[in-house]
């Protein structure tokens, strides 16, 4: 076979199958760290694909040679946070503290400037390199770290939940994903937004809305106390809410792979892609969902 000659395009049926098998066997990987019901090996699985997301995000940019000690500080503040949150969480037993996100803001912020008086300025380049190491730091490490706080998430007077409110997010977040994907191979005819994702129908953005409904309800029946402080009416009105952040959080990275021309951000997952093709919508839902919880809780 030449080196010209382009591998043919797997068949619908195929990468169906691909995903549901990588999807199953994440949703093993959270069964067995909901069985082992420690805290720490829970927020360690979570750091870890927190870390894997930043690895996939700043190797987007690594086309830019002169940006490699920019990604590096990206990086080690992505460890060091996480790194943070694991000590504190095995020594106070509670949720991180927020100012832990202002720190890694800020320190991207320094860091970045820092980095520039190095070397002679390029203009505009010199800016999205700053820009791109403090947006990756929020993107891809204060994003993710709101499921952390949720682990700990404790309505006043309440007994802690934050496993099941985490449970929730992720079902919810992902029959999106789900329903999006299935009724878009099945019936997408009409595309949604064909510059930014042409696989992306509108029939398959009811999918999404019809699938993050049914998991909602799903849960909400089934464990409707360990749910706190949602209840149905707060738990019905969260699932669109949730399903059109996560949307929007697939379509933004589908713009930061556009933008940086390539496919998938990694190739972990079969049919999926890599840990931030995974994460991409809970990165947009984590934060909605805290401050959603934290507005009816106060």
């Amino acid at each position: 076979m030449s080196q010209d000659t382009v591998a043919p395009t797997p068949s619908k049926q195929r990468v169906f199958a691909s995903r549901l098998i990588s999807t199953l066997v994440l949703w093993g990987i959270i069964t067995a760290a909901v069985q082992w019901k420690t805290d720490w090996v829970l927020i360690a699985l979570t750091g870890f694909f927190g870390v894997a997301g930043a690895v996939e995000y700043y190797r987007l940019l690594r086309s830019d040679t002169h940006a490699r000690s920019f990604n590096f500080l990206g990086l080690c503040i992505c460890l060091a946070y996480w790194g943070t949150i694991l000590w504190w969480v095995m020594r106070h037993k509670v949720a991180p503290p927020m100012w832990l996100d202002l720190a890694a803001l800020t320190a991207s912020v320094h860091g970045a400037f820092l980095l520039c008086y190095r070397h002679q300025l390029e203009g505009i380049a010199t800016l999205q390199r700053i820009f791109s190491t403090v947006f990756g730091v929020v993107y891809t490490v204060i994003f993710f770290g709101f499921i952390a706080r949720l682990m700990y998430f404790q309505a006043d007077g309440q007994t802690p939940t934050g496993l099941f409110l985490v449970i929730y997010l992720v079902m919810v977040t992902k029959f999106s994903d789900m329903g999006a994907y299935i009724l878009g191979v099945i019936f997408g005819k009409h595309k949604m937004i064909p510059h930014i994702s042409p696989a992306k129908s509108w029939e398959g953005l009811v999918g999404a809305f019809l699938f993050s409904f049914a998991g909602a309800v799903l849960l909400l029946w089934l464990v409707p106390e360990k749910l706190r402080p949602l209840d149905w009416l707060h738990g019905l009105i969260l699932a669109p809410i949730l399903c059109a952040t996560a949307i929007s959080g697939d379509l933004a990275e589908s713009v930061l792979k556009r933008c940086t021309s390539i496919k998938d951000s990694g190739h972990k997952f079969p049919g999926i892609g890599g840990i931030l093709d995974l994460t991409d919508s809970l990165l947009f839902t984590a934060p909605v969902f805290y401050f959603y919880l934290s507005a009816i809780a106060g």
